[in-house]
């Protein structure tokens, strides 16, 4: 049997990782991890795919980037992803080969090497001719809410209004998806200063290594 055609992403959308609260109000996106702010971490999948960027408007971006914020301005990851979601079909025409976007979060710098597992789970289910909405990182037993792969569709539904501070996990729970398995080191996110400290020490060596090889 030949192997399903590999899928590629057509978009991504990069969540900016909230106030940083327990890092005493950092910027989540301009983290500086092993020599990388935090969110060229998260542009450094793909190339050649449109970004969304839900970030802080102090945030600089690439010139390639879109930048755009949900509204109201910090009224949930749910909310910045539909911001994200309507800023993506403004721009890709409506005969893009592949309508499938990916999500990570900024705070989570080796999660975009989930995407070539996510796409190929996505591209056998394609090739048995079943439908999904999506497929989502699951780490150690745990689905990683912010991390997966879309179909720009079956996202594209929501209204923005109905999901102003409301959760990602809300929002999954409306969609056909499926968990991928991912190593627990793809997934790490930074959320305090002990988190911020493993991810400069490099225990996850290997795994940046294959990133930036890749």
């Amino acid at each position: 049997m030949d192997s399903p055609q590999r899928l590629a992403l057509s978009g991504l959308i990069i969540l900016g990782g909230g106030t940083g609260q327990r890092l005493g109000g950092a910027s989540k996106p301009d983290l500086v991890v092993r020599g990388r702010r935090a969110l060229e971490w998260a542009l450094a999948s793909e190339p050649g795919i449109p970004h969304v960027c839900v970030v802080p408007e102090t945030v600089t971006v690439p010139s390639d980037v879109i930048r755009v914020m949900e509204e109201p301005p910090r009224s949930g990851p749910a909310a910045g992803f539909i911001a994200g979601v309507q800023a993506l079909l403004k721009v890709l025409p409506e005969d893009t080969p592949s309508r499938w976007i990916g999500l990570v979060p900024v705070d989570a710098p080796l999660a975009s090497l989930c995407f070539p597992r996510l796409l190929e789970a996505v591209a056998h289910l394609v090739a048995q001719g079943k439908q999904v909405d999506g497929v989502s990182a699951c780490a150690d037993g745990y689905r990683q809410n912010l991390i997966g792969v879309f179909s720009l569709e079956a996202v594209s539904r929501f209204p923005a209004s109905e999901w102003v501070n409301r959760s990602m996990r809300a929002l999954l729970k409306e969609l056909d998806t499926i968990d991928v398995q991912v190593p627990e080191s793809w997934v790490a996110d930074i959320d305090t200063p002990s988190d911020l400290l493993r991810a400069q020490l490099g225990e996850n060596g290997d795994d940046c290594e294959q990133f930036q090889e890749g």
